[in-house]
């Protein structure tokens, strides 16, 4: 009989479970349609690079891939290696940003850099969060950048520490984060900041601008043309 009871209690218990609703997962910033849109026009727009093609990838606030697009004709008309560098930019930008507060990937430059004197305060930061490899290279090639990419609804981790990599922004309020790879450092920074630009979601407080200095800032880029990624 105390069996019996206890069974019972557990049942009921795990009813209450089961029928108690899950949590909904924060809302993706962007669709893939609008990404694929701005990142195409932002590509067009860019001219501080080698003129190559984009990756781009979103993250909501908890670092899930939501988006997935690329702004040539074809999953290879951009570096096939830029899908996964997209994706760990858009966590890194996402997981360091706050409320008020955006970080780009391109602000850490100057701080993980090696020096003779044992180094800055984050050298080392990229090897502490390991890209989850396997699932960047799961799936068929043709599903890369498509709504059936494998890397969507997936939590992929990755740590970049150059430019590409940005907040996104419901005013002040931090809602994900946004990657772009393929091209130089500073191209993808300056062609990131103007996809988040065309897609709404800048930050209203703080600046994550990429600026450039021997020490201070991160190096110039071929072509950058002495800019400061920061394009209208």
């Amino acid at each position: 009989m105390r069996f019996s009871v206890l069974g019972a209690a557990a049942l009921a218990a795990f009813a209450t479970f089961a029928a108690a609703p899950a949590m909904a997962a924060p809302e993706c910033p962007v669709t893939s349609a609008d990404l694929k849109k701005a990142l195409t026009k932002a590509d067009e727009a860019d001219s501080t690079g080698l003129n190559n093609h984009y990756w781009a990838v979103v993250v909501d606030r908890t670092g899930v891939i939501c988006a997935v697009a690329y702004s040539g004709d074809k999953a290879d008309s951009q570096w096939l290696l830029s899908r996964q560098i997209a994706a760990a930019k858009a966590f890194t930008a996402n997981g360091l940003s706050l409320d008020g507060g955006p970080i780009s990937s391109a602000m850490l430059y100057p701080w993980v850099q090696g020096s003779p004197s044992g180094g800055n305060p984050l050298f080392g930061l990229a090897f502490g969060n390991p890209l989850d490899a396997a699932t960047i290279y799961d799936g068929g090639f043709g599903k890369f950048g498509t709504d059936k990419d494998p890397m969507l609804g997936r939590r992929l981790g990755g740590t970049i520490t150059f430019g590409g990599g940005l907040g996104l922004y419901n005013g002040k309020t931090a809602i994900g984060g946004l990657g772009l790879s393929g091209d130089t450092a500073c191209a993808d920074h300056s062609t990131a900041w103007r996809t988040r630009l065309k897609l709404k979601l800048a930050p209203s407080e703080g600046s994550d601008a990429l600026t450039f200095g021997d020490t201070s800032g991160h190096p110039h880029c071929p072509n950058d043309a002495g800019t400061q990624g920061v394009a209208e």
